[in-house]
């Protein structure tokens, strides 16, 4: 032995504890030996620990090595524990044994002690290995058991049935939570029972058993879409990875089967595709929309003697309800128009056809009258008299601009029903509003459109615009005159309607349709 072993002797006579001592350093045992007397010495000793062995008398004066053996079994069974008595008869011995001695030895033989002390070191180490071994082989089946149903919590934890099969397609096992909830059987229902129970048709089962489970050699998972049907006889489209089941060496031992049920995906993906569907076709009415919107704009300018005239509309949204329009109303005399539907998109634009159309029709009819009643007041009340009621059933209103010029007196006649958007600005820089104005059209109130005139000069620019060209830039709402400085240096009346325009280039989408109307006097 090559540590050096921590003795508790209990022994009340001090020659036969020598006589203890010099057999073990005979022996060649290194020790360390703590000699004791009383049970008090004995208990405090123990509670000290790191001692490897007890050697004690069987009997002492107050105290008895048959009470210390209990107390030391209570405390630590493995303890190595030897008598060494002077007398010790055959059933004492016996009993001694059967109490958990390790051996024991006669004071006249000694000669016993060493081989005794190495016996009992030895098996105390056997034990401490077994043990050892013991708690290391109880972690590794915990480890184990722990793994085993972390495994298995996490298979019933799948929300997808796994189903687990041999050769035959006999099924083994399945995560009964996914299994009662997709297919609706409980798992004794299905184990044991061949899989073809749980598709819908036999096509689907012979598809799955060519494509993976009857090969006998490893191959390629693969993604089938099949029918199945549930315990109750309903019958699900579901999605299908079927794959081989392999060993650690590769070798097929069976088949998996992993199936989710995929009706809902289904059923989303259809009203998607449909959706889109209706949505491609709303966008192709949408650009056949704006084409026709489009041609019903005017597809040249006027001329106009005297006059540089140009336009631009340029919808929020693929239709508007903005609008212009020119026409000759009669020799000398042109009409200029600028519309804006409350709203914009689809139903905008469908009453900016109605209103657009009317006023055409209203300026025709103004014209074949007297000349005393070709007026742009006569031509809005015959207006309002046609789209009045589609105005009122959809609950919108429009804002219009209605004005004649007579080219060779330079002369302006305007009705502004609600715009406002309008002036002029002279040569000499000075903007000039344009008044009296009136309510929209579609705002009821038996009104009488007021008319205003005024003079056209050289070098003056009469602008028309929308409200969209203000909800892109406030800062140009407080006055006309920031606008107008826009048009300086311009070479015409396209160039002006470009820079108004282009003002709204850094806003997409458009917060409003967006519509300029120039006429420029050229002499």
């Amino acid at each position: 032995m090559t540590d050096r072993l921590r003795i508790l002797h209990l022994e009340d006579d001090p020659a036969d504890a020598e006589l203890v001592r010099a057999a073990l350093d005979a022996g060649g045992i290194d020790s360390d030996v703590h000699l004791l007397a009383t049970r008090d010495e004995f208990v405090a000793a123990l509670d000290q620990g790191g001692i490897d062995l007890v050697l004690a008398d069987f009997a002492l004066p107050t105290f008895d090595g048959m009470s210390a053996l209990a107390i030391v079994r209570e405390r630590d069974p493995d303890l190595p524990f030897v008598f060494v008595s002077g007398r010790l008869g055959e059933d004492a011995a016996i009993e001694s044994l059967k109490s958990g001695a390790t051996d024991y030895v006669l004071k006249n033989r000694l000669s016993r002690l060493v081989p005794a002390v190495n016996r009992a070191m030895d098996e105390a180490a056997e034990r401490a290995e077994r043990r050892k071994a013991e708690a290391e082989l109880e972690n590794a089946n915990r480890e184990i058991r722990e793994r085993a149903e972390s495994y298995h919590n996490l298979f019933n934890s799948i929300r997808d049935v796994n189903v687990v099969s041999n050769h035959e397609r006999t099924i083994l096992h399945v995560n009964q939570p996914a299994l009662r909830e997709i297919f609706g059987y409980e798992l004794e229902e299905v184990t044991g029972k061949s899989i073809r129970a749980l598709y819908a048709d036999e096509e689907g089962y012979r598809l799955t058993g060519k494509e993976i489970f009857d090969r006998s050699e490893p191959v390629k998972g693969k993604i089938l879409e099949l029918d199945f049907r549930r315990k109750n006889g309903e019958v699900f489209t579901g999605e299908l990875y079927a794959l081989k089941r392999l060993d650690s060496a590769g070798v097929p031992t069976g088949n998996i089967g992993i199936i989710r049920d995929i009706s809902e995906r289904k059923k989303a993906e259809d009203a998607l595709r449909e959706s889109e569907m209706r949505r491609y076709q709303l966008q192709v009415e949408l650009v056949y929309a704006a084409e026709v919107q489009a041609k019903l704009l005017p597809r040249s300018y006027p001329h106009i003697p005297g006059f540089d005239v140009a336009a631009q509309c340029l919808p929020a949204k693929q239709v508007g309800g903005d609008f212009f329009d020119w026409q000759e109303v009669c020799t000398g005399v042109w009409s200029l128009t600028i519309g804006d539907v409350m709203g914009k998109g689809m139903a905008a634009a469908m009453l900016m056809a109605t209103v657009r159309a009317a006023m055409l029709m209203a300026t025709v009819r103004a014209a074949l009258r007297s000349v005393a009643h070709n007026s742009p007041a006569e031509a809005l009340r015959l207006a309002e008299q046609a789209v009045l009621p589609d105005l009122e059933n959809s609950e919108s209103f429009v804002t219009l601009f209605h004005a004649q010029i007579y080219a060779e007196a330079r002369r302006l006649t305007f009705v502004d029903c609600g715009h406002g958007y309008a002036f002029l600005r002279r040569r000499s820089g000075e903007v000039v509003s344009l008044s009296p104005r009136g309510l929209p059209i579609g705002v009821a109130d038996q009104k009488i459109y007021q008319e205003g005139v005024i003079d056209i000069e050289t070098g003056d620019t009469l602008v028309l615009y929308s409200d969209g060209l203000i909800d892109a830039r406030p800062d140009l709402a407080l006055d006309n005159r920031a606008l107008a400085g826009y048009l300086d240096d311009a070479a015409g009346a396209r160039e002006k309607v470009a820079r108004l325009i282009g003002l709204t280039e850094q806003q997409d989408p458009l917060p409003d349709d967006v519509t300029v109307l120039l006429a420029h006097c050229t002499r």
